[in-house]
């Protein structure tokens, strides 16, 4: 009882705003937390508009009760000798860049940014991710 059963995890997005789904269930949008089981691993899904869907997967790891040499109780039952890791989560998600080979990177990189351009007007991203997503393709393509 002195752990509980679940823990508390805090997830995070560069940029924030993605859709987070846990084992396939969404449960919000990025920044959020969730409280789950000490002794289930759980995947966790990123999704966002523009950008690739990222993962995690936060698994139980011993903690300082499990070293103890007696190991028994309800504490123990409960998972209280696991903490799942990572707790505090924060993922940089990168902007979908379709791979278009036509040889010339500076006219590949305009395009990238006129798409950029246009999901800002149609205003599926907001401003904030447009400056992410460009600077990004410019990094991307000047590397």
């Amino acid at each position: 009882m002195s752990k509980g059963t679940t823990q508390m995890v805090v997830v995070r997005s560069a940029p924030e705003g993605a859709s987070g789904l846990v084992n396939g269930i969404e449960v919000g949008k990025t920044p959020f937390k969730i409280k789950l089981k000490r002794t289930s691993s759980a995947t966790i899904e990123l999704r966002k508009e523009g950008f690739e869907n990222a993962a995690i997967v936060v698994m139980p790891v011993g903690n300082e009760f499990e070293k103890r040499y007696l190991r028994w109780g309800l504490d123990y039952r409960l998972g209280a000798m696991t903490d799942l890791t990572p707790s505090d989560i924060k993922v940089p998600l990168h902007p979908a860049l379709a791979a278009e080979d036509r040889g010339d990177s500076y006219q590949e990189m305009s395009l990238q940014v006129l798409k950029a351009d246009a999901m800002l007007a149609a205003k599926e991203i907001t401003p904030a991710d447009h400056k992410y997503i460009v600077d990004h393709i410019v990094k991307f393509y000047t590397k």
